[in-house]
Parts: C-alpha cells; structure tokens; sequence
C-alpha cells in the first residue's frame, strides 16, 4: 500500500510539473506573439517583478498589460522570438512551485542576441498554475 501511495504522489508531482511547464509555453507563445491578453491569462493578481533595483507589485490587468506592451515595445526590431534552453521545477507544497529558467531571444535570422534567466514563482489555484511572482536575474 505504501508503495501504491509514494507512486501516485509521484505520479501527481510529475504531471503538476508537466502543467507548469505548458504554461510557461503558452506564457511564451503569448509573448512571441504580443498577445497580451493570453499573457495576462498565465498570471495571479497581484503580481511582483523583482528587479535587482526594485520590485514593482502589480494589482490590476491594465497595468499588466502596460509592463507587457513596455517591455516588448523595448525589445529591438530584429527580435523575432524566444525560446526555454532549461526549465527546472520545483514543487514546493500542493499549491505553491518555483520555476528556475533559462532562455535565449533570437532574431529574425535565427541567431541568439540575448540569453536571460528569470524565477518564475506560480501558484495552483483550482486546478490551474498562475504565476504570481517573477525574478529576472544573470548568472554569476
């Protein structure tokens, strides 16, 4: 019995990770495509952005969207799209997980301009993962 328990456990632990991992595709695929409405869809309000100078909390999808179309908009012309090189989960408890990930941007010729890392902080809220708050950081 116990061992029917510690595979079901693991079973459940596999397939929450699975999930995270398909929302930060669809996070992904949202931004590559500007789509700033899905990309509000991945996120929990509030929401905080850790920056190395300052974290800015975010309570309502306007100001969301702001950050978004900001952040995008600064991106330069030749950006075409981004992709996950690693993404390590880790659950922490039954409704709350850290990601650590690592991802390059590319431009319209398929060479990488920028390499990022950013720990995405999600929270399981019915049976959807959310991510509610985010640390972009560099590798030391």
């Amino acid at each position: 019995m116990k061992k029917l328990i510690i595979i079901l456990i693991a079973s459940n632990l596999l397939a929450s990770k699975e999930d995270i991992v398909n929302v930060l595709n669809k996070y992904n695929e949202a931004f590559i495509a500007k789509d700033y409405k899905n990309i509000i869809k991945n996120f929990d309000l509030p929401t905080s952005f850790n920056l190395s100078s300052k974290t800015i909390n975010v309570s309502n999808k306007l100001k969301l969207n702001l950050i978004y179309r900001k952040l995008i908009g600064d991106l330069p012309e030749y950006y075409s799209y981004s992709k996950w090189d690693d993404i390590k989960v880790e659950i922490i408890d039954k409704s709350i997980a850290i990601a650590y990930t690592q991802f390059s941007r590319y431009k319209k010729d398929n060479s990488i301009f920028y390499k990022g890392s950013v720990i995405y902080f999600l929270r399981k809220i019915d049976t959807e993962w959310k991510i509610f708050s985010l640390t972009p950081y560099n590798n030391i």
